[in-house]
């Protein structure tokens, strides 16, 4: 079963999205900081792998971007998103290279869930 993480303390933020994933039977779990997502990686069993993290852009113990370093060193095959108010060439120049799917607003809305859901079939996450 394919497995995505929220990483917030607001649940209610992306209520949409969670419905949305759990449509398409992916699993969901929260991680309410950083080094918890990260310790959440390392203890993923061997062969297995996290699908999909979003994340704040401001967390309490990090911000994105360093997760997003070490989420992609820890775990290659991990897609993410970010929620955040980066205009698009400040967002592409902060997070290029590191294979973010995309900036998701602060509060994502049903049309940014069905966005989100489109780009996850353009990469075949999603049946």
């Amino acid at each position: 079963m394919k497995q995505a993480v929220f990483v917030s303390r607001d649940k209610a933020q992306f209520k949409g999205l969670e419905q949305m994933l759990g449509q398409h039977s992916i699993e969901i779990k929260w991680c309410a900081t950083g080094k918890e997502l990260l310790s959440l990686i390392a203890n993923t069993p061997k062969g297995q792998w996290i699908d999909l993290v979003i994340m704040e852009e401001t967390l309490t113990d990090m911000n994105a971007k360093v997760l997003v370093e070490a989420v992609t060193t820890q775990s290659p095959m991990t897609n993410c998103a970010i929620t955040g108010t980066m205009d698009k060439k400040q967002f592409h120049d902060v997070y290029e290279g590191y294979g973010v799917l995309m900036q998701l607003p602060v509060q994502p809305g049903q049309d940014d869930a069905r966005n989100l859901e489109n780009q996850l079939k353009k990469i075949r996450l999603l049946g």
